[in-house]
């Protein structure tokens, strides 16, 4: 790590508090280090998964220390070599080898915590844990980490520097400071997890009863700068430019732990990776994620906990398309943020301008956040605003959110509020609310609400899949423990949900029944019963009216296969009713060839073909479609040296839809067409290979080729299909839309 660090050791020594300062540690996995000998000791560790809570002192066993640098946590996994798996994964990917986890609450009182988790192999994940308990992969920390290998057992290392994460520390009059310490080691043979607390995320205890411990931690001060280049070679023009260059930077000062002043120009908008193709005909925007350093720094401090991915700040709206359409991606002029982390209160705002370009259809961003805590509650506000004077048009949205947690009772809450000004003002309102209850570790009932009115809108900086939207679930799951020779656990979830508009118009609702099996082996078995009610369908798209669906019943079975092992596997089969009148099968399989502990290969097929598939073909009419889709993906990824890693992704998709009837959307129903075909193809093809050498955290050289097409093809029904998947695979490839080679550089200082 290549830092630049003028801050201010201050003393905080104090007596009695098991650290060290005095030692060199080494990041290497072996624990060897003498001031280990001093560390704070977890040696009882429960069995969360399933909750059994039977205490072992032969499974786990971890080392927690602290010097003016940071924090250092040591887990000896006894694993016998012939009974563990090792493999490396990508940073964020999915972890195919044993692996550990570790929850930090830097604050000890759950207003936020941060995850880090490190694979036998290499493989490493790092996340915001909110006060929600919900887990934001978005952000990616400074820390490092490492594991040794010995017959009996092995062990991982990892250290977290103070100043990677923004806390406010809660100091008491000794000089010592109380830290939360979640640790956890997940079985890859059994899929069983043993941790040092009897509680999991999913728990709403889990920050009220995670281990604290206490230590000295320095006051420090800490600048990074992180510049970038990136340079960009079109073989097929885009937007009539045959190569792009782009320099910024991100500059991050933090005048003490719980304090981060942000600035950024032309912050990186993460060229470096595609986007997963997307064929979507609804009316529902897909969730796009962010890795943008600038905007995932501190994310806790800005979440509010509204339901169904409702979101006042989607960070991704920020340096998207121009508001004339005539760029992909809008420069970022400037950007600038400030987080204070209080004892209980925390706040924070920012600010973004983006390029006005020629036509003056760039966008400002403003937001800011107020919150109070206390041992097992917050309140804040939220507020957002928005000016696109390309449009004319200037948007706000305000929220007041609540939430609680004791041993039993959880509760988050939102009341949102927005306003448009353009033309003739629209303010619209809402309320989110979560409630539950745990009676047992293994049993626990939750209720939802949310209601968002017609002239709620918050899609300029943020996300929500409708408005004019009732929605209420109540959710009721319950696991049994059996551990026998073969079964594990039996775990069952039972849904009912109503859905109505605004105006009480009801909706269609799903209501569902889910057993999943834990196999003694590490297999898998989950059974999903699906009962979709009958009702109004009125977000159909292109402003139609509502039409009536009739209820449809969907069946579905998923196995998994263990983990272990060289090659592993996934399968479900799925029935269900669709449409008016239809019917559709659904096959999915995942197949992971594990051929060296560096390599991985993924292999994803999914295909559904059904004859009662519904778009919106434009304003009240609807098309009914015969349709067959299919994806396929292959991701192949490898350590090929120590900081040398690949990766690529080949992703197709084939979209064949026959026209099976044309309708008029009216007052009474539906009026059939007769003789009018609105068949079409959709083909499309995404294609990365990525070469990244990894010179430290914010510190990377990419190299990266992308090529990719489009085709959509309104036909006549019987030319629908006439053509084979590959040669559209072919087309796609060979008449390329992005054909792209991408340098990149990044460094942090």
């Amino acid at each position: 790590m290549s830092v630049l660090k003028p801050g201010v050791m201050a003393l905080g020594f104090f007596f009695g508090v098991p650290f060290c300062y005095g030692q060199e540690m080494q990041v290497d996995g072996k624990l060897d280090e003498s001031a280990w000998r001093s560390a704070i000791d977890f040696s009882t560790f429960f069995q969360v998964v399933p909750a059994t809570h039977a205490a072992y002192e032969n499974r786990v066993a971890a080392k927690v220390l602290a010097n003016e640098q940071g924090i250092y946590i040591g887990i000896i996994n006894y694993q016998p070599e012939t009974q563990r798996k090792k493999q490396f994964n990508l940073q964020d990917g999915f972890m195919q080898g044993e692996f550990n986890r570790i929850y930090l609450d830097f604050s000890g009182d759950g207003s936020s915590a941060y995850l880090f988790a490190t694979t036998l192999g290499g493989g490493k994940q790092d996340a915001v844990v909110t006060p929600q308990r919900t887990t934001d992969m978005d952000w990616d920390g400074d820390w490092e980490s490492a594991f040794d290998e010995q017959p009996l057992y092995w062990s991982n290392e990892i250290f977290v520097p103070w100043h990677s994460v923004s806390f406010s520390p809660k100091v008491d009059a000794a000089g010592a400071a109380t830290i939360g310490v979640g640790i956890q080691l997940y079985d890859l043979k059994s899929n069983n997890i043993f941790a040092n607390q009897k509680q999991t995320i999913g728990n709403s205890d889990f920050f009220l009863n995670m281990p604290k411990i206490e230590v000295a931690i320095p006051q420090q001060s800490q600048l990074n700068f992180v510049p970038y280049v990136s340079y960009q070679h079109h073989f097929e023009p885009r937007q009539n430019k045959s190569h792009e260059a782009d320099v910024g930077f991100d500059l991050f000062y933090k005048p003490a732990h719980h304090q981060t002043l942000s600035f950024a120009v032309n912050p990186d908008f993460a060229q470096v990776d595609s986007d997963d193709v997307d064929v979507n005909y609804s009316a529902v925007e897909t969730l796009r994620t962010d890795k943008r350093p600038f905007f995932t720094q501190d994310i806790s401090v800005f979440s509010i906990g509204a339901l169904q991915d409702t979101k006042l700040i989607h960070t991704r709206r920020i340096g998207a398309g121009s508001d004339d359409n005539r760029e992909l991606i809008t420069p970022i002029d400037t950007a600038v943020r400030f987080v204070h982390q209080g004892k209980s209160a925390q706040w924070g705002a920012f600010a973004v301008n983006e390029n006005s370009l020629d036509s003056g259809a760039g966008k400002d961003f403003y937001a800011g956040r107020f919150s109070y805590r206390s041992t097992n509650w917050q309140s804040g506000v939220l507020a957002t605003h928005v000016e696109r004077p390309w449009l004319d048009r200037s948007a706000q949205s305000l929220a007041w959110d609540s939430q609680y947690q004791d041993d039993k009772w959880s509760m988050q809450s939102a009341v949102l509020l927005s306003q448009i000004d353009e033309g003739d003002p629209q303010s619209g309102n809402g309320l989110s609310l979560n409630l539950g209850y745990q009676f047992t570790p293994n049993t626990e009932l939750e209720g939802q609400f949310l209601r968002l009115n017609d002239g709620f809108d918050n899609r300029d900086m943020g996300y929500m899949k409708r408005n004019d939207w009732q929605y209420s679930k109540l959710a009721y799951s319950h696991a049994v423990n059996v551990g026998n020779d073969w079964l594990t656990r039996i775990k069952h979830t039972l849904d009912i949900s109503y859905e109505a508009n605004a105006e009480g118009l009801k909706l269609p609702a799903r209501q569902g029944y889910k057993a999943q099996l834990m196999l003694n082996n590490g297999a898998q078995w989950s059974v999903h019963l699906d009962q979709v009610r009958s009702g109004w369908q009125d977000n159909i798209g292109a402003n139609s009216e509502p039409f009536f669906l009739p209820t449809a019943f969907e069946t579905r079975v998923l196995y998994q296969s263990p983990y272990t092992g060289e090659f592993s596997w996934a399968a479900s089969v799925e029935f269900d009713q669709e449409g008016l009148s239809g019917d559709a099968l659904q096959l999915a399989l995942d197949m992971t060839w594990m051929p060296h502990a560096n390599w991985n290969i993924k292999f994803n097929n999914y295909y559904r073909d059904g004859d009662g598939w519904l778009v919106a073909t434009q304003k009240n009419q609807l098309s009914e479609y015969d349709r067959t889709l299919f994806i396929n993906t292959l991701k192949v990824s490898a350590l090929i040296a120590e900081n040398l890693e690949f990766s690529s992704t080949l992703q197709w998709s084939t979209l064949e839809a026959k026209s099976k009837g044309v309708y008029d959307i009216i007052t009474d129903g539906l009026n059939r067409h007769t003789n009018t075909d609105t068949s079409f193809e959709d083909a499309r093809l995404m294609s990365q290979f990525k070469l990244r050498y990894r010179m430290g955290a914010y510190s990377d050289v990419y190299l990266v080729y992308r090529r990719g097409g489009t085709q959509l093809n309104m036909l006549d029904k019987n030319q629908v299909g006439q053509s084979s998947w590959l040669e559209s695979v072919k087309d796609n490839w060979t008449k390329p839309i992005e054909n792209s080679v991408i340098l990149k550089v990044r460094y942090l200082f």
